[in-house]
């Protein structure tokens, strides 16, 4: 199974872009490395924005099965649909990601490293490649 690292880095200010790092790896060979910088969102947003691009970035992956790894406990809920949030915003992007998803049609499974040192430490060696 293919493994995709995927960051995203907000901005705080409204003048200033959002950068995303996607980092595709079969096995420990790197098949493909990605800088994306998109408009300013929300920093609450980022998480589902960087889902969004990736379904933008990487439509050659329709179909392949790929364990995209995160570092973003609150991201899964959001997909999944159950995170508490009452925040409207959120809640809209989360559908919409959840949307474009379901049009994807890849078999994406998500992990997040959140907690764990060790993962989110490969997690980090592996987006730096």
């Amino acid at each position: 199974m293919k493994q995709l690292y995927v960051e995203g880095i907000p901005s705080y200010h409204v003048m200033e872009e959002m950068q995303f790092k996607y980092v595709l790896y079969d096995g420990d060979e790197v098949l493909k490395k990605k800088e994306v910088y998109h408009e300013y969102r929300k920093p609450a947003l980022i998480g589902l924005y960087s889902v969004i691009l990736l379904i933008k970035e990487f439509p050659d992956l329709k179909g392949e099965e790929v364990e995209v790894i995160v570092n973003d406990g609150a991201l899964l809920e959001q997909i999944k649909g159950t995170s508490t949030t009452k925040n409207r915003d959120i809640l809209k992007v989360a559908e919409l990601c959840r949307k474009n998803l379901n049009k994807f049609g890849g078999k994406l499974v998500f992990t997040s490293v959140t907690g764990k040192h060790e993962e989110m430490v490969k997690w980090e060696s592996k987006l730096k490649v």
